[in-house]
């Protein structure tokens, strides 16, 4: 992104200017489109990402699960960074992980098939079906991926922003939600080309488990078997690769060595949630069109 501050007055911005806290829906809107419009390159690609809790990290399901699981505490409280950001740590979640996607568990023999007769990348559909359908993961094992759902579509993430699930329905939030701009021009050819077995074998690797070779990929493979939430969604996958910082982490560090701005992270008051609930009926994001059956 090209530095940017917010373009109201009345919007609020952390020091570091990569928080901002507009005062109205109205101006939440006006602030995002502000964003977007300073994104880099001549064909720009802004990614967004919703959360319900503004105090949440951009840490996988996969990470913040083996920490709730490891040290019982919730995601909105930080671990020590003693603890997080030590490599013993890294290749803790990273065995643990690998013991997850190459013992417990691998892709049906249908997915290999589908691979040969279509060029899939069979681990891809696998993990991108957990994705979307986290009840069918493991159920004795810690649950998630490391790949974390960004989209295309700024409604979509807004809708991950104002809504929760409560039982099996979506309602409204309470807390403070957070709307994440990823500059994905800004750091660069980060797009994975390769297949997702691929990596995991690198994971194996000494370079990878000391902390190396850990910088997020994009995966959004060409040929993907058609499912209805994914397409509805329009998904695009960050992978997690460095397990002792969450991706702004990651982040702000590339941000220091390039001299350059990556990502910016809105926050939607809660006190504004029933106005984006009215605009994404408007726009027709219902629980029923982001989750169909």
């Amino acid at each position: 992104m090209i530095p940017i501050k917010p373009k109201l007055t009345t919007t609020i911005s952390s020091p570091d200017n990569r928080e901002w806290i507009p005062d109205s829906f109205k101006s939440f809107l006006l602030e995002l489109e502000h964003i977007i419009s300073s994104c880099e390159g001549t064909d720009p690609l802004p990614l967004f990402r919703g959360q319900t809790n503004c105090k949440w990290r951009l840490d996988s399901s996969f990470v913040r699960n083996f920490i709730q699981k490891t040290f019982s505490i919730d995601q909105s409280i930080h671990l020590n960074a003693s603890i997080r950001q030590s490599i013993f740590f890294h290749r803790l979640i990273a065995y643990a992980f690998l013991f997850k996607f190459n013992i417990l568990g691998k892709p049906h023999k249908e997915l290999f098939d589908h691979e040969n007769l279509n060029g899939i990348d069979p681990w891809f559909e696998f993990i991108k079906n957990l994705q979307q359908y986290p009840e069918e993961d493991y159920p004795n094992f810690i649950k998630g991926t490391f790949l974390l759902d960004w989209t295309y579509s700024k409604e979509v993430a807004l809708y991950f922003a104002t809504y929760t699930n409560k039982g099996s329905e979506r309602h409204l939030d309470s807390n403070q939600g957070a709307l994440w701009v990823y500059d994905a021009v800004a750091t660069g050819a980060t797009l994975q080309i390769g297949k997702l077995g691929d990596i995991f074998k690198k994971m194996q690797e000494k370079r990878f488990l000391n902390g190396e070779k850990t910088f997020p990929l994009l995966f959004h493979p060409k040929v993907q078997i058609a499912q209805p939430r994914a397409k509805n969604q329009s998904p695009i996958y960050i992978a997690q690769m460095n397990f002792c910082f969450d991706l702004a982490g990651i982040w702000v560090q590339y941000e220091k060595q390039k001299a350059k701005k990556v990502f910016i992270k809105l926050i939607l008051k809660n006190s504004l949630k029933k106005d984006a609930a009215e605009y994404l009926t408007n726009k027709g994001l219902t629980e029923a069109s982001i989750y169909p059956v």
